[in-house]
């Protein structure tokens, strides 16, 4: 799948929202993401571009068939009985499926680990704590910018995060976007909070909800990309990211982390996830 970038013939009306607030779908405002081939750059290259970019995105890095199935298995669970509980919570799907040994073993194939590593640099180990995380369509509710550092304690050379969309995930249909460069201004978040507009007051991890005004104060874009089943993007806890709300079918990704062997580690890290573990 390859990203279905705005034009300057695309009409001012045009527009697309993320929890419901409007951003015109134009070159002002959207880029697309830098794709690498693993095969075509050695270590140096590679962690030059997640230094230089904040991401990396490999397309056909899993065998998508195994990541259907997958995601097949998880929807599954929706037809066998009401779902009463949150997303996320004891009783919803969200919560058995990151327990079950299907979703274990998918997350905790070696490659992720190698990738992390070679990307780093350094000896890395797996996260145990890993969010699944779905949107459906027709619910203005999407992820808010935010930065990963905010709900976990480490740098970009001591975490990362392996994003990976559990079957095709369009632009439109809530794949990650990445305020382009912010990860390189170590204040930026800061900087950004001050009167920010929140949708959610209570809660004032996120950054924002308006992603055309957090571009507009920044004069940056949102980078973003359509994404098929087996592509992934590894981000560092320092980049500002977000996503549109999902139009095109039933978002669901999983956030695969791994932290730096001889860094800090968080007890919290050692335990399944759960959507209200307050994390």
């Amino acid at each position: 799948m390859s990203l279905f970038l705005p034009s300057e013939a695309t009409p001012a009306t045009a527009t697309v929202t993320s929890n419901g607030a409007p951003i015109p779908f134009t070159p002002r405002y959207f880029g697309a993401l830098r794709e690498t081939d693993l095969a075509a750059v050695d270590g140096a290259e590679l962690r030059a571009r997640y230094a230089g970019d904040g991401y990396v995105l490999l397309r056909n890095f899993l065998p998508p068939a195994a990541v259907n199935a997958l995601r097949e298995g998880y929807l599954a669970l929706f037809n066998s009985k009401p779902v009463a509980a949150p997303h996320g919570t004891k009783g919803h799907p969200a919560y058995e499926f990151v327990r079950a040994p299907a979703f274990r073993a998918f997350v905790e194939q070696p490659l992720f680990q190698d990738l992390t590593q070679r990307l780093t640099g350094r000896a890395m180990t797996p996260i145990r704590r890993t969010p699944l995380r779905h949107f459906v369509p027709g619910v203005p509710v999407a992820s808010r910018a935010h930065i990963d550092g905010t709900y976990i304690d480490g740098t970009p050379t001591e975490v990362v995060t392996v994003w990976t969309p559990l079957g095709d995930c369009a632009h439109r249909g809530g794949s990650l976007m990445y305020l382009e460069g912010s990860h390189k201004d170590p204040e930026l978040e800061r900087k950004v909070r001050n009167g920010a507009p929140l949708d959610r007051p209570q809660d004032v991890r996120p950054i924002t909800h308006d992603l055309k005004w957090l571009a507009d104060l920044t004069n940056s874009r949102w980078l973003a990309a359509d994404f098929a089943a087996g592509d992934v993007v590894v981000h560092s806890p320092a980049i500002i990211h977000a996503t549109l709300d999902a139009t095109t079918g039933v978002r669901v990704s999983a956030d695969i982390r791994f932290r730096r062997q001889d860094g800090p580690k968080d007890p919290r890290w050692d335990n399944d996830w759960s959507a209200d573990d307050g994390y």
